[in-house]
């Protein structure tokens, strides 16, 4: 028997959409927090890409009601949102709200971001609090990604209130689309960002087609941090500055990040933003694999006071490294 969740039409009908992809044991996780919802109207749409795990067999078994749709191994992040999306829009939705298969909501997530959303109408779309379940720390609340102008100038909103604009891109964990939204503006652009920046991609055509984004504050999404990919322990080295610069994996890879600022920044800003992040990754990249030649040790400290301060290396997160003269843009 589906669980009253799945059943009772109380409130805007909510179709949860969660790309997996050979995570069982988090995906697992994640429905059962759903599952615990207070929510009374909403369905679970799990894309699994082409699965070599028990990812669907065991999903159906103890989760029958979430509705399986199948990919062959190429449908990526984007793909995957784009055939739940596409499921949603022919099942009588009204709102989407696209979720990880690593993050875990709050009982009365759900119920908050409904509210929310009702509070703003039609023309909005709800984002979640994001939080860390290693840390218990914030790590999203309307904070503009690293490479953009305002990054170094931030400041963090009111978090007592109820509704907060935000300006910039929330990504794609806990972010409640109304169906209109799609109609009007399309599906994610799979083929330009198959993997990595396609949900601000899509955030930002929603924002200048009019559409005003708010944080729910109350809502809480907590996200388990990412394991590090083999790929990315050893950057410093032929292979892994290739893997990083230009594997369609690695977050920073600059063919997608070039393709998104300059699909929404000016020019100018655009190539004040572009080329110098560029460059700061390779100075890093070339500093990282230098620092591991014990001879040059010494004339390398003088390199790094000379080269932008120390400030050349991205994120720990694989995110874009800050931008001191960055531009605005938009996942």
């Amino acid at each position: 028997m589906p669980p009253a969740s799945q059943t009772d039409r109380t409130g805007p009908l909510v179709f949860v959409v969660i790309p997996t992809y050979n995570r069982w044991h988090e995906a697992r996780e994640t429905l059962s927090c759903l599952f615990s919802s207070d929510y009374p109207n909403f369905k679970i749409v799990l894309v699994e890409d082409g699965c070599s795990d028990e990812t669907a067999a065991a999903c159906q078994a103890e989760f029958p009601a979430v509705v399986i749709l199948h990919g062959d191994g190429n449908l990526w992040w984007s793909g995957s949102i784009n055939k739940g999306v596409d499921y949603a829009l022919a099942h009588d939705a009204e709102a989407v709200i696209w979720l990880n298969d690593d993050n875990r909501v709050e009982k009365e997530t759900l119920s908050l971001m409904v509210e929310s959303f009702q509070r703003q109408g039609d023309r909005s779309v709800t984002c979640a609090r994001t939080k860390s379940t290693a840390t218990g720390a914030d790590e999203w609340i309307g904070n503009p990604p690293r490479w953009h102008r305002d990054f170094e100038s931030w400041k963090a909103p009111d978090l007592s209130a109820l509704d907060v604009p935000i300006e910039h891109p929330p990504g794609g964990r806990g972010v409640l689309i109304p169906i209109g939204c799609f109609r009007e503006i399309g599906l994610v652009d799979q083929k330009t960002f198959p993997q990595f920046w396609g949900d601000h991609d899509f955030h930002y055509r929603a924002m200048e087609a009019g559409y005003r984004y708010h944080l729910a504050t109350a809502a809480r999404i907590w996200n388990v941090p990412n394991k590090q990919r083999a790929e990315a322990r050893d950057l410093f080295s032929a292979k892994g500055a290739r893997w990083f610069l230009f594997n369609r994996r690695s977050a920073m890879n600059m063919p997608t990040v070039r393709r998104l600022l300059k699909r929404h920044l000016p020019k100018r800003e655009f190539r004040r933003t572009f080329y110098p992040m560029l460059w700061r990754h390779l100075v890093w990249l070339s500093y990282g694999w230098l620092r591991q030649k014990p001879f040059l040790r010494m004339p390398l400290r003088k390199i790094k006071r000379s080269i932008s301060g120390g400030k050349a290396s991205p994120s720990s997160d694989g995110s874009p490294a800050r931008s001191p003269k960055g531009g605005g843009g938009n996942s």
